[in-house]
């Protein structure tokens, strides 16, 4: 790594949450949780409770990590798991749960496609939880809009009544959805561009389904820029930098997916999941 890598990386980790001081009630659920793990380990010696608990201890800024570690390119502003394989682009055959992700995706994308085309030719108001101005003042209201299907760990009751074939086709992913994570359509109005930015963690691979895509649209994930296609499916990792931008006089709409990067263990899942709770407050 290059002085100006380690001057980069080290610039990073001073502006994660780590550098805050633990509360004493912190202190106490952190002791507790790691002197639970190696009896984890013990129990499930393929579990991976190493990496855990080294990610855990980094976040918490209770251990420094070596320059090594991780990929300089990759910022997640939150939280940073450690030793995972990171790359910015990933394609369905890398491993085996993402060709059944975009295997299942894909097959569903038209009764997917249609009942977004059908609830928004009805008026309903399908960008109603967020505005782009939320994160980006330069934006106008609704320039960057949402309409949630997934929170807290479960389908809302809009998304079961206003798009019941797109819950079911989804309900086939649960193994692999982060339950703090989202499923949600995304729609980028004409002429906006969404600057440069990092995502909050690394333990998610996004998936978007392309569903309406005008020409002059693109994604650009750390060098590489992508364009999406109707009724398939892209996967990248948002903890490194990205833009979005629409150029065309229409609506682009995709359909997003939070899924558990394929290299985590079920062990691992369970405890990020507590550790997000007690910790990260998710």
């Amino acid at each position: 790594m290059t002085t100006l890598e380690n001057s980069i990386l080290q610039e990073y980790k001073e502006s994660l949450p780590r550098q805050q001081i633990l509360s004493q009630s912190d202190k106490i659920k952190a002791k507790i949780l790691f002197s639970l793990l190696p009896l984890l380990n013990w129990l499930f010696p393929k579990g991976n409770v190493q990496r855990f608990e080294k990610s855990a201890k980094f976040y918490l800024g209770l251990i420094d990590i070596d320059d090594n570690d991780c990929n300089p390119q990759q910022k997640p502003r939150m939280f940073l798991y450690l030793d995972l394989t990171s790359k910015p682009w990933y394609e369905p055959c890398d491993y085996e749960g993402l060709k059944f992700i975009s295997d299942t995706i894909e097959k569903g994308a038209k009764d997917i496609k249609n009942e977004w085309l059908n609830n928004r030719s009805n008026k309903h108001n399908l960008v109603s939880r967020f505005v782009g101005s939320d994160y980006y003042p330069h934006l106008k209201e609704d320039d960057w809009g949402e309409f949630m299907l997934w929170d807290a760990g479960k389908f809302t009751k809009a998304a079961r009544s206003l798009f019941p074939k797109t819950v079911k086709i989804v309900s086939k992913l649960e193994s692999f959805m982060i339950p703090f994570g989202q499923v949600v359509f995304l729609v980028l109005k004409p002429g906006v561009a969404l600057p440069p930015h990092y995502d909050p963690s690394n333990i998610d691979i996004t998936c978007q389904l392309g569903l309406i895509i005008p020409e002059n649209c693109g994604i650009r994930v750390g060098s590489e820029t992508r364009n999406w296609t109707e009724d398939k499916t892209l996967f990248f990792d948002h903890s490194f930098e990205h833009e979005v931008w629409n150029k065309s006089d229409k609506e682009r709409v995709v359909l997003v997916f939070d899924f558990y990067h394929s290299e985590l263990t079920k062990l691992e899942k369970v405890l990020l999941w507590i550790f997000g709770k007690v910790f990260v407050g998710y």
